[in-house]
């Protein structure tokens, strides 16, 4: 089993994996493409993109979804009766803006970018045409507003879930207090009945 801190590490580099790939996205990727020389270079410069940015994006969601929900059973498991007090209202906060992340996720992927390479495969075996100019202009203009999109929900959720470590992180510490002040009284206790003994 993977240790709690572990866990949090792989979370964090798989949502940095994330956002990097997003801005990559946004800045390296379709610029780059707006570069190339004519229609025809431009859809092959997206189509090789997309071949990395597709999987990629759904495999981050995936480890994120994953190593999330195992640190969540942990954290159930650490907190008891106070997890669903405490925190049910962040949490179920944070899977709503999850699966609008997810979902939108999954239709660049499979709803916009990936019809350009698969139109083209298309077009290769005689039995369509390429894309227009025009329809690749419109699925890259959906996408680049739907991956601004994903990167506000992908800091909402963030900031939701920095405000449910808080609260665990509160519950922790008030747990620990007595059993630090009973361990603190426990060498004051022996020694007064060391006392006690001698004096009788």
């Amino acid at each position: 089993m993977l240790s709690g801190e572990l866990l949090i590490w792989i979370h964090l580099l798989a949502m940095a994996s994330y956002f990097g790939l997003q801005f990559g996205l946004l800045y390296l990727l379709l610029p780059a493409a707006e570069k190339a020389p004519d229609e025809a270079s431009r859809r092959a410069a997206l189509i090789a993109g997309f071949k990395f940015y597709n999987p990629f994006s759904i495999a981050m969601l995936g480890v994120l979804v994953i190593t999330g929900a195992m640190r969540l059973t942990d954290l159930k498991a650490t907190m008891k009766f106070e997890y669903f007090s405490r925190i049910s209202g962040p949490l179920s906060l944070k899977l709503l803006l999850a699966f609008l992340l997810i979902f939108i996720q999954t239709w660049i992927t499979f709803g916009l970018t990936f019809r350009i390479g698969r139109q083209e495969e298309v077009a290769a075996h005689g039995d369509g045409e390429p894309f227009t100019v025009e329809r690749v202009d419109s699925i890259l203009r959906r996408t680049r507003m739907m991956t601004w999109l994903t990167l506000a929900l992908a800091a909402a959720i963030i900031l939701v879930a920095l405000r449910m470590a808080s609260v665990a992180q509160a519950v922790f510490t008030t747990a620990a207090r007595p059993a630090q002040a009973q361990a603190a009284m426990g060498p004051a206790r022996e020694s007064k009945l060391r006392a006690e003994r001698s004096a009788t």
